[in-house]
């Protein structure tokens, strides 16, 4: 028995709503456009344009059937066939850049697409210089509702056109009108965007008729940035007056003069035709489609596998973010990151009730996601885009608890069964969730009951310091869902030019530092806890943190004028003087307030006489002092002569 096929699911359209293209004269636009279609007998597609140096003129062959099809308009309205070329030729259909005739054309009237002639060539293509290449039109059901309107008085109509495109033609007014309503009907899907502040507003024209009859003022559509995509052309249109029951100036809309009742009820048939729109389909979970048609298992057909969870982990500055960015996140990625902390809580990462108010006063309670549920729903909309959730110091945060229910989705599909298989892609959670809130966000309102899973092109990766102190722990059960990579912490990988750069104004290289303090810190495990998760990480400082200012000379100078500067009387030299010294003393305690203080207070707490010269420095206040008094290798004085010795080299003299 010969039955249709499942529905079709087709991509969804780019709004264009960033594009900076603009389409004036968009009514003489489009009317030449539906006479192009008229008098070539009304086809699917139409080729309508060739080139002509860098410009693009019409086709030889509708040049013929314009002659034909207009000849007894023109003879009795006086237009010769040079002048009626001329005018079509300088249309925005042959003058205007792609993109703009797209955003017209398939997202205003959805009445074409716009593509070009020759195979391969990119919308963009007219962006930069003024050639233009030949196009054609593939005309969308959009074209015989109109061609319905034009066929009960096609003479009438056909002069419609001819005006609009800018010829000198008495047309019937009430013809005229019919027309514009049509068009207007047909662009009531369309979407825009204005800049409001700090925000961006997407509406329709419906949301402007609903402004105009709630404050009966004027609706600006200006915004507080440049017009953009669609916007540019809505501008246009109103300009043109191809809304009948508005007008406008300036970027101001208004009602149109006695317009308003008409307008009432024209928004209601609107606003119920928007609705009906945006009906979804219910059911189709049970559709077993093959090769084409929409279902739940093509949509996941469709899903990369990238999804995964990691944990890395290591010392403090071991390379961790270095080691996402360069090795987890592509170029084409889409990643969020966040950081957990003692106060992030379940509320924080996956959502919560919230109150919300509206413009009438009324309070009333929704769901707003976090950012989990956030990159959940669009990684689930987007089964052809990785996306990745980055989650900085995760142990800082009570995760078990944050994830909550969520945890459950942390087991992943590994393998497709021959039997039973559940049809999702590997990387999908393998066991779903009951929590409405989530399903929604990720579903839609009609499907809030099915079971949330993370799909698998979702990935989820943590970062922890293994020397953290007064964090919580991660227990065995939650451990056991991620991926563990412990990120080595050694100088191969790190760019030469923070592993060799100098400390300040010593010899010692970073790297030569770094190495030697480890070699105590692992060496000194017998009485230090943990000893190995003390040591220096690789990318425990930046560059900058090295770099020396000579500018600060000698701080007994600096002392001196510190003297003058609380009896006030510093001269105005002096005064430059001390700021610049102060800025060159900013610069140059970086690597002890960030190093040192790390060593006496964190990984050599409990036993500072292993590398510091305690008889002499009994607190920090005093190591940074000398250090930073000092110059040159005398820096290191603060340390122990065998450790001084084995990053400075002087034992080998």
């Amino acid at each position: 028995m010969n039955r249709p096929e499942n529905l079709s699911v087709y991509d969804e359209l780019d709004l264009k709503l960033g594009i900076k293209s603009s389409l004036p004269h968009v009514k003489g636009t489009i009317a030449l456009a539906i006479l192009l279609w008229e008098c070539a007998d009304r086809p699917d597609e139409l080729i309508y344009s060739q080139q002509n140096g860098d410009s693009i003129v019409l086709t030889d062959e509708l040049n013929q059937w314009l002659v034909d099809a207009l000849s007894e308009i023109c003879e009795e309205e006086q237009i010769g066939f040079e002048a009626l070329m001329a005018g079509i030729n300088e249309n925005q259909l042959f003058k205007s850049q792609m993109e703009a005739l797209i955003v017209a054309f398939e997202l205003v009237w959805k009445l074409a697409k716009v593509s070009f002639v020759e195979d391969g060539k990119v919308a963009s293509a007219e962006r930069t210089g003024g050639t233009r290449y030949p196009k054609k039109l593939l005309y969308t059901v959009n074209a015989d509702i109109i061609h319905s309107l034009i066929d009960s008085n096609y003479d009438a109509y056909i002069r419609v056109l001819l005006s609009w495109i800018g010829f000198n033609i008495n047309v019937d007014p009430e013809c005229e009108q019919h027309m514009l309503h049509l068009l207007t009907a047909l662009s009531e899907e369309a979407v825009f965007k204005l800049t409001d502040g700090n925000r961006d507003v997407i509406f329709n024209q419906d949301s402007v008729y609903t402004k105009l009859l709630e404050t009966e003022d004027v609706v600006d559509i200006n915004g507080d940035s440049e017009a953009k995509g669609s916007l540019r052309v809505l501008k246009s249109l109103l300009s043109d007056g191809m809304n009948p029951y508005l007008s406008y100036s300036r970027g101001n809309v208004s009602v149109a003069r006695e317009k308003r009742s008409s307008l009432e009820a024209y928004q209601k048939r609107v606003d119920m035709f928007l609705r009906l729109s945006a009906t979804k389909v219910i059911g189709l979970e049970g559709i077993d489609a093959e090769d084409e048609g929409f279902s739940l298992e093509n949509y996941e057909e469709n899903r990369i596998s990238t999804g995964c969870n990691v944990l890395l982990y290591g010392v403090p500055g071991s390379g961790k973010s270095w080691t996402i960015e360069h090795e987890y996140c592509k170029p084409e990625s889409v990643v969020e990151r966040l950081v957990f902390h003692p106060d992030y809580t379940y509320s924080d990462f996956i959502g919560q009730i919230l109150p919300t108010v509206a413009e009438d006063g009324q309070v009333s309670y929704k769901f707003t996601p976090g950012p989990f549920t956030n990159i959940l729903r669009e990684a689930y909309n987007n089964p052809g885009k990785e996306y990745i959730l980055i989650i900085e110091e995760i142990n800082r945060g009570n995760a078990p608890a944050i994830f909550g229910e969520v945890f459950q989705l942390l087991d992943r599909k590994v393998e497709i069964r021959d039997i039973d298989d559940d049809g999702y892609p590997i990387g999908t959670s393998e066991y779903g969730i009951t929590n409405m809130n989530i399903a929604e966000e990720m579903y839609g309102k009609d499907r809030r009951t099915e079971k949330v899973r993370i799909p698998s092109n979702l990935s989820i990766i943590g970062t922890m310091n293994t020397s953290d102190q007064n964090v919580f722990t991660l227990d065995t059960a939650f451990q056991r869902r991620w991926d563990m990579r412990l990120i080595e912490n050694n100088f191969a990988n790190v760019d030469p030019t923070l592993a060799d750069a100098e400390i300040l104004d010593t010899t010692v290289t970073w790297r030569n530092f770094c190495v030697e303090i480890n070699k105590i810190v692992v060496g000194n495990s017998a009485r230090m806890t943990s000893a190995e998760d003390k040591r220096l990480g690789a990318y425990f400082v930046h560059l900058r943190d090295l770099k020396f200012n000579e500018a600060m000379g000698d701080l007994k100078v600096y002392d001196a004028l510190r003297k003058k500067e609380s009896k006030g009387n510093l001269t105005d030299d002096e005064k430059t003087q001390i700021a610049i010294i102060r800025d060159a003393i900013r610069q140059n305690r970086k690597f002890p307030e960030k190093v040192i203080k790390y060593l006496w207070d964190d990984a050599f707490k409990f036993n500072r006489e292993v590398i510091f010269e305690v008889t002499e420095y009994q607190s920090l206040e005093q190591v940074i002092r000398a250090f930073m008094y000092a110059q040159g290798l005398d820096r290191f004085k603060v340390f122990k002569d065998n450790v001084k010795d084995a990053f400075t080299g002087e034992d080998e003299e």
